[in-house]
C-alpha cells in the first residue's frame, strides 16, 4: 500500500494519513523496513485498542516500486445493490483467501474500530460508540439496534451513498 497503483486504489483510500505518520517513524529508524513498520503498527494498534498481544518478528523485506502489487478489486465492496448479492461477494473474496464463515464474521467485526470518512469511502460516522476500543459492540449494535435510511448530515439532506444510522444518528452501518 506504499506505491501506486495500490496506495490510490478506492479500498485505501484514507491511508495516506497513517503512511504520512509512519514516515516519520522511519525516518528514526531507517534500518526497519516499511514492510515490518506497517505490519508491527497494525500489532500496536491492536493492543493499544484492548486487543490481544501479538507476537511480531522482524525480517519482512521491502518491494522496490508498485510493480508487483496485486489487481485491484480484490477487497469487499460496501454495496452490491442487495443483502443477497453484496453477502455473496463478502463470501467470494474471503473464501478465495481460505477463510469460512465462522473466520468471516469474526474479521467484519474488527469494524468496531474506526469509522468512516466521506472523502475517503462516501460514507460517514463510527460504527461504534467506542470507535478506538476492540470490543463485541458492532455485533451487539448489528443485532439490537434499530437501523434507518440517513436522510440528513448535518442539518442538510443526506446526500452521500445510501447508509443507515442508529436512533440516536452518531452510528452508521452499510446498506444490508
Amino acid at each position: 500500500m506504499r506505491f501506486n497503483p495500490e496506495a490510490s486504489w478506492g479500498g485505501n483510500a484514507g491511508l495516506g494519513i497513517a503512511r504520512d505518520a509512519l514516515e516519520e517513524v522511519k525516518k528514526k529508524h531507517p534500518e526497519i523496513s516499511y514492510a515490518d513498520l506497517y505490519t508491527y503498527a497494525g500489532v500496536v494498534a491492536i493492543e493499544e485498542a484492548g486487543g490481544p498481544v501479538i507476537p511480531f518478528r522482524l525480517g519482512r523485506t521491502d518491494c522496490e516500486d508498485g510493480s508487483t502489487s496485486p489487481p485491484d478489486g480484490r477487497l469487499p465492496g460496501a454495496d452490491c445493490g442487495s443483502s443477497a448479492k453484496t453477502t455473496q461477494h463478502v463470501r467470494d473474496v474471503f473464501y478465495r483467501m481460505g477463510f469460512n464463515d465462522r473466520e468471516i464474521v469474526a474479521l467484519l467485526g474488527a469494524h468496531a474500530l474506526g469509522r468512516c470518512h466521506t472523502d475517503a469511502s462516501g460514507y460517514w460516522g463510527p460504527w461504534t460508540f467506542a470507535e478506538n476500543t476492540m470490543s463485541n459492540e458492532y455485533f451487539r449494535l448489528l443485532v439490537e439496534e434499530r437501523w434507518s435510511l440517513k436522510n440528513t448530515h448535518e442539518g442538510k439532506p443526506w446526500d452521500g451513498p445510501d447508509q443507515y444510522e442508529d436512533s440516536t444518528g452518531q452510528l452508521m452501518m452499510l446498506p444490508r
